[in-house]
């Protein structure tokens, strides 16, 4: 009976902190947050990670610890697991943003466009973002931010009281411009092509007055934009293996600041 008395003494708070950014972490993360599961299976898997990285950190931190000082160590380990999670929400995103781009020209994603209240997800940002979390999880993305969720403890221990924001913030810039580059890089060829499709069509209705261009010309775009679609996700999947193995890199310039 004393041994787990000391044991709960010398590892309580410690669980509780690891908690507290496990807790950051998959609230944002990709294949934890917004994942089909229910609350209560994420709140026991939590719970079971929390446990399982225990003896991964091996610190410890005295029942004695100021309230202050504790309370600040929960916000701020808190802030490190949720920015390791945003790290890569932001590069998974980056493909929800392309597809929505060239989505409402396409006309899969008009709806969205025409009625703002629309809450149907749009069928072009669904299908590329099931693509890249497929990928994420493929390449061990998931386990990688487990990984660097226990490796931070390293660089920031679990009794904090202060972080270095603005490297924070500038780390993230970075990470989040070559998201957004690479959300171009996916939605500029296929605006380009569409553009390219809206010009034949309007040089076809100078030189077809009869015929309705408007009435033709929306399935004609789909048609074309769905099998361009079926085309293209060969050269996405590797476009975006190669942008989400940039994230090991992130992580260990995040742990190295």
């Amino acid at each position: 009976m004393n041994a787990i008395y000391e044991l709960l003494q010398r590892y309580s708070l410690s669980f509780g902190l690891i908690l507290s950014r496990l807790t950051g972490m998959m609230l944002i993360a990709p294949m934890f947050a917004g994942f089909s599961m229910p609350t209560e299976v994420l709140i026991v898997a939590v719970i079971a990670l929390s446990y399982m990285c225990l003896p991964l950190v091996g610190a410890t931190v005295p029942i004695t610890l100021p309230l202050g000082t504790l309370v600040l160590s929960v916000l701020l380990n808190f802030i490190v697991g949720f920015y390791l999670g945003l790290i890569a929400y932001t590069m998974v995103g980056a493909l929800y943003v392309g597809s929505e781009i060239f989505g409402i020209q396409s006309g899969f994603n008009v709806s969205g466009s025409l009625d703002p209240t629309v809450e149907e997800s749009p069928l072009t940002s669904e299908l590329l973002y099931i693509v890249g979390l497929y990928i994420f999880v493929s390449l061990k993305g998931h386990l990688l931010i487990l990984k660097g969720v226990v490796d931070s403890t390293k660089i920031f221990p679990l009794v904090l009281t202060d972080l270095p924001f603005e490297k924070l913030e500038e780390g993230f810039f970075r990470v989040f411009l070559e998201s957004f580059l690479f959300s171009l890089q996916i939605a500029l060829p296929i605006i380009g092509l569409m553009f390219l499709i809206n010009v034949l069509f309007g040089i076809l209705s100078r030189l077809v007055p009869q015929m309705n261009v408007f009435m033709v010309a929306m399935p004609a775009s789909t048609l074309i934009m769905f099998l361009l679609l079926v085309g293209m996700i060969p050269v996405w999947v590797e476009l975006i293996a190669r942008f989400m193995e940039k994230l090991e890199p992130y992580l260990v310039e995040f742990l190295g600041m």
